[in-house]
């Protein structure tokens, strides 16, 4: 709850008519944080049947999934970093990182209406680009239940979708307070929407199990469910969230895969992060979560056993360059009972054809079971989907 109340300084800070100048990543003031992009209209577009998705990128190594009528890429590009608390960026280069990522084939985007500009300096690549080469998932966040009506819940819509570039695949609903019923309600508007093609498919992000499950009792069309879930956060699986989605025709979106770089190389054998290490809101976020998961000693544990499995595969030829944060993806991957996707964060290019090389390969039986060996002594995090985050545990 922290984490998007935080984001929320970004939400409250929009303004129509963007300027170009880079944002400097570090805003004195809620509307500096949005201090760029030339200014999109947002006004409503007009409603059209929502188009089929799929990728030019036929012969890529990234496999597509399909959710309800729209295909994504079964790693997707996140932009959470554009919303500030990972340092300075370049408007044009992000551009063109979105550019080579969709060229490897990571076809899909994800962003939200309070990650900062982040819907705006996507929009124009997606424009660009065209439905037909890649798509946007964005996220509907609403933390004051009060204010919520059927027509500002549209308007909010409408202007997502235009600063996306006048599509969207997958709208997330993020709703703050569980405790609040209406939750179900603002479900059931947003499938009338998906009907309408105002977006393709309707999406939830950071809800419990029951929530879920009420909505899609009250009918609610849901076909994406974003989550965070890796080998050191469980919880989707534990609560049995994932299998429900799974009975339910719901795709898993997982964020979080590799820690933000704590389930990578980098870390074998090393202290645990701390001091200059914890540069980012990234960082802070998933050192917390290695921490809950267990000591720094069953985190290399965990990565000592993840870089023995990188080497059976890179030994076996099933992918010669294996590491292990390949192993970490697809742990994630080949335990998820829905089948779904990777949201992986995306400051650069450094990492295209490393999150390419997750899908040239699976893991074994064997090798499943010796990761979970590790995972199965891990003392957190407890209890369903952002429960901590919320402040419920």
């Amino acid at each position: 709850m922290r984490l998007y109340a935080a984001l929320a300084l970004a939400y409250l800070g929009w303004v129509d008519g963007l300027t170009s100048t880079p944002y400097q990543g570090k805003p004195s003031t809620r509307r500096e944080i949005l201090l760029h992009t030339g200014g999109l209209v947002v006004a409503a577009p007009t409603v059209l049947a929502y188009p089929s998705s799929s990728s030019s990128a036929e012969t890529s190594l990234v496999p597509k999934v399909k959710a309800g009528r729209v295909t994504m890429s079964k790693t997707i590009q996140g932009y959470w970093q554009l919303a500030g608390g990972h340092g300075k960026y370049d408007i044009e280069n992000v551009q063109r990182v979105m550019k080579d990522h969709v060229a490897a084939g990571i076809t899909s985007f994800d962003t939200a209406d309070i990650y900062g500009p982040s819907e705006a300096i996507i929009g124009p690549v997606a424009k660009d680009l065209g439905p037909s080469s890649c798509g946007v998932n964005t996220k509907l966040c609403i933390f004051n239940a009060g204010d919520v009506t059927k027509e500002s819940i549209r308007s909010s819509v409408l202007k997502s979708r235009s600063r996306c570039g006048g599509n969207i695949d997958a709208l997330q609903f993020f709703w703050a307070d569980e405790t609040n019923p209406k939750f179900v309600d603002v479900s059931l508007w947003l499938s009338e929407m998906r009907e309408e093609g105002l977006f393709g498919e309707l999406g939830v992000t950071n809800f419990d199990v029951n929530c879920v499950r009420k909505m899609v009792k009250a009918g609610a069309q849901i076909r994406t469910n974003q989550v965070q879930h890796s080998a050191l956060d469980r919880r989707p699986i534990q609560s049995g969230q994932a299998q429900y989605c799974a009975e339910n025709d719901i795709k898993l979106i997982s964020f979080g895969t590799v820690g933000a770089g704590i389930l990578s190389d980098a870390y074998l054998n090393r202290a645990k992060p701390g001091g200059g290490d914890i540069d980012s809101t990234s960082m802070r976020m998933y050192s917390s979560t290695a921490s809950r998961f267990g000591s720094w000693e069953l985190v290399q544990e965990l990565l000592s056993t993840m870089e023995g499995v990188a080497k059976s595969v890179r030994d076996s030829g099933r992918c010669p360059d294996c590491n292990i944060s390949n192993i970490a993806q697809r742990y994630v991957l080949d335990t998820d009972p829905t089948n779904g996707c990777l949201l992986v964060g995306v400051r650069n290019s450094k990492h295209i054809a490393e999150n390419v090389r997750t899908h040239q390969f699976v893991l074994e039986k064997g090798e499943i079971e010796a990761i979970s060996k590790v995972v199965e002594k891990r003392k957190g995090p407890k209890g369903d989907v952002w429960e901590l985050e919320r402040g419920y545990m």
